[in-house]
């Protein structure tokens, strides 16, 4: 006979406890952000490595769970706005745009999340979507170039802040901010996609709701 699961064995998880130690990370990230840039580094690359190992680890030890998929992408999303927060400061002539791409961010992946009832990366949950929706999370090295390029251009900007060099500018404006660019057109579709297919579940509630009181 199996083993009973309890709430209390969910939480301690082997992925869930790298997704505590990255949040962890991230928080320290932020307070070394003014004070030592290149320990600030250090713990964000870190939380991002992370961001890699949990799935692996969750479907080697077969760990999937609700909690570590939420725990998962509120760290995504925390530590990229964090980050975000931290570069507006370096650039304030850039601050409208900074906090823009906070907003866009945010509002895309929960307006998606709520929109699927599978998991939001899955076959099932892109079905009926936006084509460039689908290649976007089934064609994984286009997905990894725009996430990993992404988080790397906001790093390389704080990065170049503190340390001015000519080679980090390439790096930074010719390899990752084109995937930042196609990240933020995916952004928008899948915001607009996710808009739709809400829209379409509240006019079938409507009219299911309709022919019953008729």
């Amino acid at each position: 006979m199996a083993k009973r699961v309890t709430p209390t064995n969910v939480l301690w998880y082997y992925p869930n406890i790298i997704g505590y130690l990255r949040f962890i990370f991230m928080v320290l990230s932020f307070v070394y952000a003014e004070s030592d840039w290149k320990m600030s580094i250090t713990f964000y690359c870190l939380a991002f490595v992370g961001d890699v190992v949990d799935g692996y680890v969750a479907r080697a030890f077969k760990q999937c769970s609700k909690f570590g998929g939420v725990l998962d992408m509120v760290t995504d999303r925390v530590s990229t706005c964090g980050l975000l927060v931290v570069v507006s400061h370096l650039y304030p002539k850039y601050n409208l745009a900074f906090i823009l791409l906070i907003v866009l961010d945010i509002t895309s992946h929960w307006f998606h999340v709520q929109s699927v009832s599978a998991h939001h990366k899955s076959k099932e949950a892109l079905e009926h979507r936006n084509a460039l929706l689908q290649w976007y999370y089934s064609i994984y090295p286009l997905f990894g170039y725009c996430c990993v390029g992404t988080e790397a251009f906001y790093i390389l900007l704080y990065v170049l802040h503190h340390f001015p060099n000519p080679i980090v500018h390439q790096i930074c404006f010719f390899g990752c901010m084109p995937a930042c660019i196609l990240k933020q057109l995916v952004n928008v579709v899948q915001l607009t996609s996710a808009a739709e297919a809400l829209a379409a579940v509240d006019a079938a509630d409507a009219n299911a709701d309709g022919k019953a009181s008729s």
